[in-house]
């Protein structure tokens, strides 16, 4: 199975679950916060998807990590998939479930890249900005691409706004080249 099957099965169900006792925002926040763990100790990631260390050992460790500070139907998520082999599906499992919860809530997803850091301001006047258009709350993620050379690109879902200084100087080329100005 894909992983991207294997991720929307589970995230699927810990959706449905989730919304039937209005745990969305809940489930998003913790489970959110498994998977940033997972990210800054890859460690943890890498005892998960070891297939030499048996289940028990795998469901005791994220018990001692997790169980303080997760809700139980989250650590029970996350202890399904370990009991059914899944284990290395667990973060994009949760990235899938986020994705579900915030469509569900009206939240969009936004990501903005930019050739160097931008200040919180812009960044707040930007979400400010496609909150108006779009009629939505929106979280943004910026990605930082010295490539772009300078502007921004901003993509919500399928659509993709590029005020890039690279996609500028690409037009300009062609515009030139269309009327033979370069030889």
């Amino acid at each position: 199975m894909s992983i991207e099957i294997v991720a929307d099965k589970y995230s699927s169900a810990m959706f449905e679950l989730a919304q039937e006792q209005n745990k969305l925002e809940l489930m998003e926040e913790q489970l959110g916060y498994v998977a940033s763990v997972m990210d800054e100790q890859p460690e943890l990631s890498s005892f998960l998807e070891n297939p030499t260390v048996t289940e028990d050992a795998k469901i005791k460790l994220i018990g001692k990590i997790f169980e303080s500070s997760l809700d139980k139907v989250a650590l029970h998520f996350i202890y399904v998939m370990i009991k059914r082999g899944r284990d290395r599906y667990i973060k994009q499992a949760i990235a899938a479930f986020i994705k579900k919860s915030r469509e569900a809530r009206g939240i969009l997803e936004a990501t903005v890249t930019v050739a160097e850091p931008i200040t919180a301001d812009i960044e707040a006047s930007v979400q400010a900005k496609l909150r108006e258009v779009m009629g939505k709350d929106v979280i943004l993620s910026v990605r930082q691409d010295p490539s772009i050379m300078g502007g921004i690109i901003i993509q919500v879902g399928d659509k993709r706004i590029d005020g890039s200084v690279s996609r500028r100087l690409q037009e300009l080329e062609k515009s030139l080249l269309r009327t033979n100005s370069i030889r």
